[in-house]
């Protein structure tokens, strides 16, 4: 499995509906475990981005249905980096 990074911002329509949002983080982690993935770990934050969100999952095509799956609410705006395990960068670093 590839861990993720998710950076994301809550746009206008999130805070409509802001009592709502440990639903929406549970009915999240749900999706995420349905497409065989793992939501690690959550966290809300201060400064440019309001959460940070670390989550596994088996294949990139499963992040990009969630993405999708996310998209769709139009609630949340988000980045997403892909990790590199710091073995992989100790081997080439060696290597080159």
């Amino acid at each position: 499995m590839t861990l993720y990074i998710m950076l994301g911002n809550l746009k206008s329509t999130a805070f409509e509906k802001f009592d709502t949002l440990e639903e929406r983080d549970r009915k999240a982690k749900k999706v995420i475990e349905s497409l065989g993935g793992k939501m690690i770990s959550l966290f809300y934050t201060f400064g440019r981005y309001d959460f940070v969100v670390l989550l596994d999952m088996p294949e990139k095509e499963n992040l990009v249905k969630f993405l999708s799956i996310v998209a769709k609410f139009g609630t949340v705006r988000t980045e997403t980096l892909e990790t590199i395990p710091p073995d992989m960068i100790y081997k080439i670093a060696k290597e080159i």
